[in-house]
């Protein structure tokens, strides 16, 4: 699989498939291989690329370097420019929405549309910023200290342990990251960043999700010009790999409207 050699990193990532192309940016829970269910579903359609972002899995970080978000748009941009890829739709998962977000405000062109889940992004406010700090808090629990279903659907939990066990897996081929960045001063997106703004984007998230709170998405929603949202009723923060096929098909009627399949959906 291919590998770019950036500043500070070699970035790691994955082709699928062909068709337009369709980019997840994971959370800081996942990498590549968080997105297996939907990689399986869209690659029959889309040009599927997954990526670990720096620091993340087999993203490696040069010694004394630590991952930062400020530079995770660029590193994205720059795994568009080494696929030759002009416009690409962008799903980014939690932490994602700081690569794919940034990008979408810069550079618009290179964005066809954005859809966002379980994220409180990094577009400002203070309310927003209140649910981001609370989050940073828990994400950098020690491992003993914090609740392992905080943010699932507590049903979910219970009745499919094999889910969270799995996702502790791919989560522990990560070597560790230090969320407090997310709110650094500089990566933060004002009102004014958005001046113009007019990708297509959709901020969605689950209704159980305790690790932001269940309405968080409506509010980000607010934050983007023209953005809409989207609430799961069954799942928590991260519908994605909780219940692929209502996160599948909410995409899938999302990217229908905004980014061409080369055919219609398989029932």
């Amino acid at each position: 699989m291919p590998t770019i050699a950036r500043k500070d990193a070699t970035l790691y990532y994955e082709t699928h498939g062909s068709g337009h192309p369709l980019v997840f940016i994971h959370g800081g829970g996942g990498n590549t291989l968080a997105f297996c269910q939907q990689v399986m579903h869209f690659r029959d359609r889309y040009r599927v690329i997954t990526m670990d972002l720096r620091g993340f899995h087999r993203s490696v970080l040069a010694p004394g370097v630590v991952s930062h978000p400020a530079d995770f748009p660029d590193d994205l941009l720059a795994v568009l420019d080494a696929e030759g890829i002009s416009s690409a739709a962008l799903v980014c998962q939690s932490l994602g929405a700081w690569a794919g977000l940034p990008l979408a405000v810069r550079h618009p062109e290179r964005v066809s549309c954005l859809f966002i889940n379980g994220s409180p992004t990094p577009a400002y406010s203070e309310e927003n910023w209140r649910t981001l700090r609370r989050a940073t808090g828990i994400f950098n629990e020690a491992g003993a200290e914090r609740d392992a279903a905080v943010g699932w659907n507590r049903k979910t939990a219970r009745e499919r342990p094999e889910l969270m066990f799995l996702y502790a897996q791919i989560k522990q081929l990560n070597p560790g990251f230090d969320s407090t960045p997310m709110m650094d001063e500089r990566v933060r997106l004002h009102p004014r960043d958005f001046a113009g703004y007019a990708v297509p984007t959709l901020v969605a998230g689950g209704s159980h999700d305790d690790f932001l709170n269940g309405e968080s998405h409506l509010h980000v929603a607010t934050l983007i010009p023209g953005a809409t949202a989207h609430t799961f009723p069954d799942t928590g923060h991260s519908t994605y790999f909780e219940d692929a096929p209502a996160f599948n098909r909410t995409l899938d009627a999302f990217l229908a409207r905004h980014a061409p399949s080369r055919a219609a959906p398989q029932a």
